[in-house]
């Protein structure tokens, strides 16, 4: 074999090997260009997802702040009807209170106009 000859193929094996290193240099650009639109795709998908998340626990929120409001409204409400209810026991029990003093008093007065009745009678006989 001569040398020319060598040369030669040794030149074509370069200019395949540049042709196909630049055919794969090329598919692997491409390769990592569909790769990044993927990747974003994703990454954008769950971005989006994180925000539709956020802003429907932003309303939770609001709603449960609101419920919460309410709640303690209602309570606030119940708790005044509650004090007026024990208010209104106490004085309930009060008048029951007036009313047992008023019977013993009125009971002592009956047994002393009894027994003076009773006196008053002894001392006529």
């Amino acid at each position: 074999m001569s040398l020319s000859r060598l040369v030669k193929e040794h030149n074509a094996k370069q200019a395949t090997h540049k042709r196909e290193t630049e055919q794969l240099r090329k598919e692997a650009i491409q390769s990592v260009g569909v790769f990044s639109d993927a990747i974003a795709d994703i990454l954008n998908s769950r971005v989006t997802q994180i925000f539709v998340n956020q802003k429907n626990l932003e309303q939770e929120v609001k709603n449960l702040s609101a419920q919460t409001t309410r709640y303690a409204k209602q309570t606030a409400q119940w708790l005044s009807l509650v004090q007026q209810f024990d208010s209104a026991l106490k004085e309930l029990g009060d008048v029951q209170n007036w009313v047992q003093v008023i019977q013993r008093d009125m009971e002592q007065v009956t047994e002393a106009l009894e027994s003076s009745q009773h006196n008053h009678e002894n001392s006529i006989i």
